[in-house]
């Protein structure tokens, strides 16, 4: 499978255009954002003074965000856009350290992942501490303005992307491509760290990898003389992926030694200060947030289910509601037998004509029929607004859910979601022939209303 991905991949590098044809070079000044040029940076790492690195405040106080398991979870996406938001009001942190353990994931988390960790880039200095990064958010971690690896010793690969691992499509190599245009816009130099990224998903480009002394990293598709270089990408099996030790040799990764607290000293820190709860704090409130949100969205879709079952149970039993609500008619044959007339003498005006009319039993009669089959229609009335409102809550359940974290998250239940959205459908199609049915309750209810004194044949 891996030889045939590597095939498909091919293509990747005519639609890149300038790939194979890139020479040893050096690399350019990254551009500085211009909310990162108003700080006051003061100093670079001891062991990285390339001048296109970011300068680190000499006091870095700074909060963890874990960023562990599976990249389908949209918690850490929520917490990173929240840090943002609440960096002016906690200026006591200046430093935010991302723990990388990354164990899958998609394209379309990675690049929500990768649009916010940029955007915070501009706040803050962002520290990446890499324990290991698997899928395609492995290429995460080149995000960070420097990376450290605190256990190099191991020669397993740390960073490791399988390119066209999580693409359900035939055309892998151009929804990779799609991918890699869309990333390349977080990158830090779009010429270096971007030219890393594309040869980490093009397992049919060959990039070599080197440092110079001041620890700045050098690439080009010919490695130079008396150089250790480390070879990025193999097409032999279409995995590509980087272990601690090549990341510390081609210049991308810092060496620490022990824990988080041997970070500052990796990066020549005078002092590195913990400042816990906030960014952990952040992250764990987001996850009880989300679980709550997904318990209410399930309830919310065990309830649309009961509207649509409520709504076809009631258009069921209109329908024998109106059987009877018709037979119930006062002007029925039926009931005419208990109607009957006489000429009476009209006196009270002081006449003494006379007329043909209802006699006062008849009149009762009439008014009492009139008053059953009011209640009969009246019935299948309710029966209809219950139906309808049934199903406006099932519809408007439906398109709230459609529109909710979990439904872009959980396949599952997007799935749930799709069967309801049906349900709502085949009911909605009822719809004009329930509207007629219920507009003619209704017309019938006012007649027999305006006729209840007056019995019409």
């Amino acid at each position: 499978m891996r030889q045939a991905i590597a095939s498909s991949l091919w293509m990747v590098i005519v639609s890149w255009g300038c790939a194979a044809n890139v020479e040893a070079q050096d690399s350019p000044v990254a551009p500085m954002d211009s909310a990162v040029a108003e700080q006051t940076p003061d100093l670079l790492p001891p062991n990285r003074l390339c001048p296109t690195d970011r300068k680190l405040p000499r006091s870095m106080r700074y909060t963890i965000l874990p960023l562990q398991g599976d990249l389908i979870d949209p918690s850490v996406v929520i917490a990173l856009k929240e840090v943002n938001a609440r960096h002016t009001s906690a200026p006591r942190v200046n430093t935010l350290v991302i723990e990388f353990g990354i164990t899958g994931g998609d394209s379309a988390q990675t690049l929500a992942l990768a649009a916010e960790i940029a955007a915070l880039r501009k706040q803050m200095p962002i520290i990446g501490v890499l324990g290991s990064a698997v899928g395609p958010g492995a290429i995460l971690p080149l995000l960070c303005d420097y990376l450290v690896i605190l256990d190099p010793a191991s020669d397993k690969v740390v960073i490791d992307w399988t390119p066209g691992s999580d693409v359900a499509s035939a055309n892998i190599s151009a929804e990779i491509g799609r991918f890699f245009e869309q990333f390349q816009a977080f990158t830090i130099s779009p010429e270096a760290t971007g030219q890393v990224v594309q040869a980490m998903l093009n397992p049919n480009l060959d990039l070599f990898l080197w440092k110079t002394p001041e620890n700045c990293l050098r690439f080009g598709t010919t490695a130079p003389p008396n150089a250790e270089v480390v070879k990025l990408s193999s097409g032999t099996d279409a995995l590509t992926g980087l272990t601690g030790n090549q990341l510390i040799t081609s210049g991308l990764a810092l060496q620490g030694q022990g824990g988080i607290e041997s970070v500052g000293a990796a990066l020549g820190a005078q002092k590195w200060i913990a400042v816990p709860g906030i960014a952990d704090k952040i992250l764990a409130q987001v996850k009880s947030r989300l679980e709550t949100e997904r318990k209410q969205a399930y309830e919310a879709l065990r309830t649309g289910f009961r509207s649509v079952k409520d709504a076809r149970s009631i258009v069921a039993a209109m329908v024998e509601a109106e059987s009877i609500a018709r037979a119930s008619d006062p002007r029925k044959q039926q009931y005419r037998r208990s109607y009957s007339r006489e000429w009476t003498n009209n006196t009270s005006s002081g006449s003494n004509s006379s007329q043909w009319g209802f006699t006062r039993v008849t009149s009762v009669a009439w008014q009492k029929n009139v008053d059953a089959s009011i209640t009969a229609w009246q019935t299948v009335l309710n029966m209809y607004t219950q139906a309808s409102t049934a199903t406006s809550q099932a519809r408007l359940i439906a398109k709230k859910l459609a529109e909710s974290d979990s439904a872009q998250v959980d396949p599952e239940f997007r799935g749930e979601i799709t069967a309801l959205q049906g349900e709502v459908d085949a009911l909605m199609q009822q719809g004009p022939t329930l509207d007629v049915k219920g507009n003619n309750a209704r017309q019938t209810i006012e007649w027999l209303r305006a006729n209840r004194n007056n019995p019409v044949f």
